[in-house]
This record gives structure tokens, C-alpha cells and sequence, in this order.
């Protein structure tokens, strides 16, 4: 009966992720259970009726199962959420491509640079926001027990989600740098002191950097 009682078990854990965790409450569940039927044969009954008896304390255990595959599925994109982050990728990358026209548009055909210039920013903050929204909407890595190669996972699956979120903040700092640069060259005509527009962008990203890198070793 206690080979019976192990492959009754065995069965229920048979489509779970075979993790440290997993395993260890299979068997802390098989443990108990020979306790129990043990119990049940002091008691006077027979091995079938201990046997019965112990199968029916522990009562369904699919929910626990189908909680530790979820837990598993949450370690990786679905189909469905690969879609959408290559649609938002996609649509985001067509603004920033755009923005520039639109600045070009309105001063050439309407002499509007102003608001060619706010048009440029809003396609830029509307391109950006559904990269930095893609990004931090993504399913973080969930541990799957407590060894080092699993820390190193979320640790890196944290660390690539962060990084993605500056490249596309990165990205439209820059934007925003040129379009300052062709602003204030055109209007002012001053193209030999303008370009100094570019050494302090770097300047400040490389600030930002700095302060997020120190950030980063003070979490640590």
C-alpha cells in the first residue's frame, strides 16, 4: 500500500515542472501520507481502509498543481505576449522614424516650426511611452527554487528589462537633441556655435547614467 500511496502522488505530480521546490513537496506530501496510513494500521484498520482514509484527508490536489504550473509558465513571454511586444516595438519605431517629417512638414509648407516641433515631441513621447510600457508590463522571472543559477536568471531577466527601458528612453533623449540642434540652427542661423547642443547631451546622459549605475550598486 505505501507503493500505492507514492504512485497515487507520482501521478498527481506527473505534469509539473521538475523543480527543487516541486520535488520537495512531493515528497514532504509522500512522507506524510505513510505517516498517516501508519496511524490508520494502529488504529485497527485494514491497509485498505487506511489506505482509503489517507487518500481522502489530502482532497484535491489540482489547484496546488496547476498553481506550480502557472508559476513555471510565468517564467517566459507567451505567443501571445511576444505579438504584442513586436507590434508596440514595431509602431513605436515607425514614430521615431516619422517625428522628423513632421517638423520638416510644417516649417517648409506652413512655416510653423513651432508647431512642427510639438508634433515632433508628441509622436517622440507617444513612440517612447509604448516602448518604456512594453517593457515594464512584461512578466518578471519567477524563481523556480533558491539556487544560484535561478538567482542569476532573475537577476539577468531584471537587468535586461531595465536596460531596455533606457535604450528607449536613450533613444528619444536623442531625438530630442537633434531636434533642438535643427531648431535652433535654423532659427537663429548660429550652425558654428549650435553643435555644442550635442556635448551637452552626452554630458547629461552620461550623468543619468552615472546616477543610475550608482543606484544600481547602493540596491545591491
Amino acid at each position: 500500500m505505501i507503493a500505492k500511496i507514492r504512485t497515487y502522488i507520482n501521478r498527481a505530480f506527473e505534469d509539473v515542472p521538475r523543480t527543487k521546490k516541486s520535488m520537495e513537496m512531493q515528497e514532504e506530501l509522500i512522507s506524510n501520507l505513510i505517516e498517516k496510513f501508519n496511524d490508520q494500521l494502529r488504529l485497527g484498520k485494514s491497509e485498505e481502509e487506511a489506505y482509503t482514509s489517507v487518500i481522502a484527508s489530502i482532497g484535491d490536489l489540482s489547484e496546488l498543481t496547476e498553481g506550480m504550473r502557472e508559476r513555471h509558465v510565468l517564467s517566459g513571454p507567451t505567443p501571445q505576449e511576444r505579438k504584442r511586444s513586436a507590434m508596440f516595438v514595431t509602431i513605436a519605431v515607425m514614430l521615431y522614424i516619422l517625428s522628423p517629417m513632421v517638423l520638416i512638414v510644417f516649417a517648409q509648407n506652413f512655416a510653423a516650426e513651432i508647431t512642427g516641433l510639438a508634433g515632433m515631441f508628441t509622436l517622440i513621447a507617444i513612440a517612447t511611452g509604448l516602448l518604456v510600457y512594453n517593457q515594464a508590463s512584461k512578466p518578471r522571472y519567477l524563481k523556480e527554487d533558491e539556487t544560484l543559477v535561478e538567482e542569476f536568471k532573475e537577476w539577468k531577466s531584471s537587468r535586461q528589462k531595465n536596460k531596455s527601458i533606457y535604450d528607449a528612453l536613450s533613444s528619444a533623449f536623442w531625438l530630442i537633441i537633434v531636434a533642438v540642434y535643427l531648431y535652433v540652427s535654423f532659427t537663429y542661423m548660429n550652425w558654428h556655435y549650435s553643435w555644442i547642443i550635442f556635448i551637452i547631451g552626452a554630458a547629461i546622459q552620461n550623468i543619468v547614467k552615472a546616477l543610475l549605475e550608482m543606484r544600481g550598486e547602493h540596491e545591491k
